[in-house]
């Protein structure tokens, strides 16, 4: 008997499947639709507006036919998916609701919950910190673009809008509010505050991320709030830090040694507001902030904060008559999407706010059952990422801010605001699966060896 030939294993044993590819492709189409819209292929902006949809139906195909599918939200995915069709079907029987008016719809209410859990289920740790890298690399030609937006004319191409002829949200001083490769300022208001996630927990963490890369990106993220004009973006960027802070009242190692990154935080937002542009832009946004918080909570935040949040709820309970018109409008009807369609002008017939389109679209009762499990869904996240923290991993409760304001608030018929709910609840499901591995040193001259196998020979 001869010893044989080694033969190494097969190339493509490592080989990324097509399933975290389509969530590759998620996330990409997410940041980049905008850019398709307004300056690759401006004819087809409509059509844009459901790219990603197409992928959502084949991430969930693929975790079907490749046993991928998380079973623990078979339930829930398929209570919603029974009612909601079910609701969508009596609505074109009985108010005569279009069909693809209902088809719109329920593509809004519907589909990015399953494709959240799939990718949240199927994402682990390193492909976690993957996404993380290059949230953080992308933030940086995204505000080198937002300050040429804010510093450009309003008729300029840079500031296009996301239809043929618009543009841009105007911002104080004949600046607009710049939107990087979003459609609208909605894109940079909630792709800031996950980069802001990132930086914080890979400044505590060691090898997260290269350490250059993470206080460029802080550097982004303080730049970007100013250009953008966004108060969201403010708020959640805070409520980022004072989950940071309640992660380091839970006693996390990490966060307790956080003063030896206030310092250089300092430092970081000195050397960003030298820049003549942060100068300006941050006189443009404090004139913005002041006269929004006079119209909203007369100069007090937590009123403003209030009037945005909680009162549209309130409001819309005591204006529903909850004995007329038990099916609603119908599913998509209220969009300025189906509104344009159907009439010709783009308005929103159901109003702009999540609660009042639920109510109004589904009926009383189904929109108001469809809000709370929104709800209870943010809060059960919300739950774990506090139980997470408290057994030492705060990745989560870092995305809570965005997790909850998207998932209980946030308006799905928006693209933008729904591909971000969809990777703040993948993102915040896979972080409550384990803690997110250390990159290699760069300097490691450690060789991994191909496995191999033995043949004998005659």
């Amino acid at each position: 008997m001869a010893l044989g030939k080694w033969r190494t294993a097969p190339a493509d044993r490592h080989k990324m499947p097509l399933l975290k590819k389509l969530f590759w492709l998620y996330f990409l189409l997410l940041i980049f639709e905008g850019a398709l819209r307004k300056w690759v292929l401006p004819q087809y902006s409509a059509p844009l507006l459901l790219i990603r949809d197409p992928i959502g139906l084949l991430i969930i195909f693929e975790a079907y036919r490749t046993n991928k599918w998380p079973e623990k939200w078979s339930a829930i995915t398929g209570a919603l998916a029974v009612g909601l069709i079910a609701l969508c079907v009596i609505q074109v029987a009985v108010n005569d609701n279009p069909w693809p008016a209902a088809i719109y719809g329920l593509r809004s209410y519907l589909l990015p919950f399953p494709v959240a859990f799939a990718m949240g289920e199927n994402l682990d740790a390193e492909d976690l910190r993957r996404f993380a890298k290059w949230t953080l690399w992308l933030m940086l030609p995204e505000t080198a673009l937002a300050v040429l937006q804010y510093a450009a004319p309003s008729d300029s191409i840079l500031n296009a809008g996301a239809y043929a002829a618009g543009t841009q949200v105007t911002y104080v001083g004949l600046h607009v509010r710049a939107s990087g490769t979003f459609s609208f300022v909605v894109g940079p208001a909630s792709f800031g505050p996950m980069v802001a996630v990132f930086v914080l927990y890979g400044l505590v963490k060691d090898k997260f991320a290269e350490i250059w890369l993470l206080w460029a990106a802080a550097f982004a993220v303080i730049l970007s709030m100013p250009v953008t004009g966004s108060r969201e973006f403010v708020y959640k960027v805070a409520a980022v830090v004072a989950c940071g802070g309640v992660a380091g009242a839970f006693g996390v190692t990490e966060f307790l040694k956080s003063l030896k990154i206030i310092v250089p935080l300092a430092l970081v937002f000195v050397l960003v507001s030298i820049l003549p542009v942060f100068s300006e832009s941050s006189h443009s946004f404090g004139e913005r902030f002041s006269e929004a918080n006079q119209a909203e909570g007369g100069g007090n935040v937590g009123l403003a904060i209030a009037q945005r949040t909680v009162e549209p709820i309130q409001t819309r309970l005591e204006q529903t008559d909850f004995g007329s018109n038990p099916f609603g409008l119908g599913m998509g009807r209220g969009s300025a999407a189906v509104s344009k369609l159907l009439s010709g002008s783009a308005k929103f017939v159901a109003g702009e706010g999540e609660i009042d389109r639920a109510v109004i679209e589904l009926g009383p009762l189904p929109g108001i059952a469809f809000t709370l499990f929104r709800f209870v869904l943010a809060l059960t996240i919300l739950v774990k990422a506090f139980s997470k923290t408290r057994a030492g991993e705060p990745l989560a409760l870092l995305f809570a801010p965005l997790m909850f304001s998207s998932v209980a608030l946030g308006v799905l018929e928006q693209p933008t605001e729904q591909g971000f709910m969809v990777m703040a609840i993948a993102f915040s499901l896979a972080a409550l699966k384990a803690p997110v591995p250390q990159a290699a040193p760069a300097h490691s001259t450690t060789l991994r060896r191909m496995p191999v196998r033995y043949s004998m020979g005659r």
